[in-house]
């Protein structure tokens, strides 16, 4: 699964970058420059997935910051430059606050063969001390505000909601599955060494609690389609913190995190072309024009779909396998995400659904070839997601999940 996973990585790292040379929009200017910032954040978080070195994750994590903070300025607007300097001050608080967590963790230890997590683990074995729990304290406080979970959102909504759509689709896709992987180990250890209820581990359970139920309060109010867009990542990325408060196996962890790669990205992606074709971001908006194309409004209803209730979406897969978890723990309050997940998405198909009573009209001569072009790619995204699901189905039927 962990090849799969990769495999997830890399394609939709493809997508997001063709999407930008072969269908940027009229405004986005110095495609080559921005598209070497793109290269170099993917770099910088697939070479974290790669690695267990403690520190060199950290370095590679906290270097995409400073590559997406860029990215998001890409607009050359006010706006976007404020919102770049929001993502780059409070995702550097929080890893500068994971960074000192993970010097004490390193102080702390005997001494070290190699900064490798499991010469680490060696390191801290039989230890339970304040220092030990304080440090892991701080270091996944710290990296919880990268993963954007409450109370340290306030990055997430301007910029999913302000930048491009390939940036707000690489950022979502990619920075919370590489910190999820650094925060996994992490959290397992705070297991071990802190059984008390009131620990990191617990703590990450709560602030992804909290993450979904903002984020559901939150669209309720939310008229924009860049904004739902934002809050259906917001609401899985505290999703993905429930599952790493479980801590499930390696074959549903990973197949947890391509989900998150090619879910976020089709998300995005069909915003964008939505928001391209429509001219309009308010729904309010988009309802006073004379039409639509239909498709550029389907591939954004049946992305809301795939994420949460379509039956092959990997997405609902991962819904069973929590109502699974749920019974073999004999943890029934487990199946109140999936019925979360239920409520988000009747209201945001509440508040999109109307835009269907608008009369069909083919794409504007000036976007077609644009617009044609992302909605290949989006098809391809739909497929990819789908065979995901298909082998999850596979995977829960046989009992290999």
């Amino acid at each position: 699964m962990k090849e799969i996973f990769y495999a997830s990585g890399i394609f939709s790292f493809l997508v997001i970058f063709c999407l930008f040379i072969f269908a940027a929009t009229k405004g986005q200017t110095r495609i080559w420059l921005w598209s070497l910032l793109k290269i170099c954040f993917f770099l910088a978080l697939f070479t974290s997935w790669q690695t267990d070195n403690i520190v060199l994750k950290w370095i590679l994590i906290e270097a995409s910051t400073l590559f997406g903070s860029l990215l998001i300025s890409s607009s050359g607007t006010e706006r976007s430059f404020q919102v770049g300097w929001k993502y780059l001050l409070i995702n550097s608080y929080g890893l500068g606050i994971a960074f000192l967590g993970i010097i004490i963790l390193l102080f702390a230890s005997r001494p070290l063969e190699s900064l490798d997590f499991t010469s680490l683990r060696l390191g801290l074995e039989g230890q339970h001390g304040i220092l030990i729990k304080t440090s892991l304290l701080l270091t996944i406080y710290g990296y919880s505000a990268k993963l954007g979970l409450v109370p340290n959102h306030f990055w997430v909504g301007d910029t999913y909601g302000e930048s491009p759509s390939q940036t707000s689709s690489l950022i979502a896709s990619f920075v919370p599955v590489s910190v999820a992987l650094a925060l996994r180990p992490l959290i397992q250890l705070e297991k071990e060494v802190n059984s008390s209820l009131v620990n990191s581990a617990n703590g990450i359970l709560f602030l992804g609690v909290l993450t979904i139920l903002y984020a559901t309060w939150v669209l309720q109010r939310r008229d924009d389609i860049r904004r739902i867009a934002a809050k259906v990542a917001l609401f899985h990325t505290g999703m993905l913190a429930v599952f790493l408060w479980l801590d499930v196996n390696d074959t549903i962890f990973y197949f947890l995190l391509a989900t998150t790669l090619l879910i976020k990205l089709i998300i995005f992606v069909s915003m964008g072309i939505l928001r391209m074709d429509s001219g309009h971001r308010l729904i309010e908006q988009i309802l006073s024009a004379k039409g639509i194309n239909q498709y550029s409004f389907y591939g954004y209803f049946f992305a809301l779909i795939l994420a949460f209730v379509f039956p092959l979406s990997p997405v609902f897969i991962l819904d069973m396998e929590m109502i699974k978890t749920g019974l073999i723990r004999n943890q029934i309050w487990l199946f109140l995400f999936p019925f979360l997940g239920l409520v988000f998405f009747f209201i945001a198909l509440n508040k999109v659904l109307p835009i269907i009573r608008l009369e069909h009209r083919p794409f504007e001569k000036d976007q077609s070839r644009i617009l044609s072009i992302r909605m290949f790619f989006l098809v391809l995204c739909f497929l990819s997601a789908l065979a995901l699901g298909s082998y999850g189905m596979f995977g829960l039927v046989e009992g290999e999940m």
